[in-house]
């Protein structure tokens, strides 16, 4: 199941882990394709969705927090990764864009809990094949 904020890379990194087309379609309902699960933006933009987002990882093994490399800011509150109860890999997406700060990405990930951190871009490949490894 990936999280993350709107545009912050979830689908791009969904069509790159299945090899396969996804095209989301920007409701604000949780959508499966395949293996994975993508949850609307608003429901981490919006503390009053959490639960949406508890309740949805039931369905998954792993949770992927997806954190933008170009946002200078996070909506992941500090240690929101433990209370889904599974394996969490914090992912930081857009890693090919000339403006990205991975360290300022790893850092709001390790402070929501993320012990595991995987930088990637959908674009050019980048740390797809290891994320994939890790869901395999």
């Amino acid at each position: 199941m990936l999280i993350g904020e709107t545009r912050a890379g979830k689908s791009s990194l969904i069509r790159a882990l299945s090899g396969e087309e996804f095209h989301s379609h920007r409701a604000m309902a949780v959508e499966y394709f395949g293996d994975f699960i993508n949850t609307p933006g608003e429901f981490l933009e919006n503390s009053r969705y959490y639960h949406a987002l508890i309740t949805s990882s039931a369905d998954c093994d792993t949770l992927i927090m997806v954190q933008d490399a170009t946002r200078n800011t996070s909506l992941f509150p500090p240690l929101f990764a433990p209370i889904f109860n599974r394996p969490v890999v914090g992912v930081i997406s857009k890693m090919d864009a000339p403006n990205a700060n991975a360290e300022r990405a790893e850092l709001f990930l390790r402070n929501a809990g993320a012990r595991t951190i995987v930088p990637t871009s959908a674009k050019d490949g980048t740390g797809i094949d290891v994320l994939r490894d890790m869901l395999d």
